[in-house]
């Protein structure tokens, strides 16, 4: 009997202490960051996200773009030009790709010749929208290439709208971010129910973003 209840003590305190350690972790990320982290370790990850993101990588730049202008405030313009300039470059990458594997990528990934036409007629537009949204970019990138467009409209428009939507989400992050961890702070100090309740919300956010992205 003893035996039994010591296993079932066990099952029930290590969920119990896992969650304490993710919490602990979560609660000194801003730390963990300050210690592991300088500028130029950042802007390499700026940039190696960036570039993979339009040709392969599934995760959105955002994800290593604000906590980084929450450690460098005052680099949040720098950053968000970093980003859309190697987000450009992974877009010519994507596009060569495209251009030159035409018919293995269509043969054994994508067959996008349907929207052949629809490139011919709004080919700039649609990259200016997959640069802004959050659309694959990396499906745009590779498409572009597939169906010829002008290089030099991918180029541009990649920039336009990737420098747009960076500049966007740095801007917010610099004037709102340094709130949201002093408002975190206190909810934390004050009510330890509500933090943990923020932390599991913020989780689940952060996956069904992560895989509606992933789907779409």
């Amino acid at each position: 009997m003893i035996d039994n209840q010591r296993d079932l003590s066990h099952y029930i305190k290590s969920p119990l202490r896992t969650f304490a350690r993710l919490r602990n972790l979560l609660l000194d990320w801003k730390k963990n960051i300050e210690k592991y982290t300088n500028e130029k370790l950042v802007t390499f990850y700026i940039s190696l996200f960036s570039i993979t993101e339009s040709v392969v990588n599934p995760v959105p730049v955002e994800v290593i773009l604000i906590p980084s202008v929450i450690k460098f405030r005052k680099k949040f313009i720098k950053f968000a030009l970093i980003a859309s300039v190697m987000s450009t470059i992974g877009a010519l990458i994507g596009y060569l790709l495209g251009f030159y594997l035409e018919e293995y990528m269509i043969r054994n990934f994508i067959d996008l010749s349907d929207f052949g036409e629809l490139y011919e007629s709004y080919g700039p537009l649609i990259i200016l929208i997959g640069a802004i949204t959050p659309f694959p970019f990396k499906l745009v990138t590779i498409a572009s290439g597939i169906f010829k467009i002008n290089i030099f409209y991918l180029v541009i428009y990649s920039f336009i709208g990737r420098y747009f939507r960076y500049q966007i989400v740095t801007t917010i992050t610099y004037i709102i971010g340094p709130k949201m961890i002093d408002i975190y702070d206190k909810i934390n100090k004050s009510k330890k129910v509500v933090s943990r309740s923020l932390i599991i919300l913020s989780l689940v956010i952060i996956l069904i973003m992560f895989y509606i992205y992933a789907w779409f």
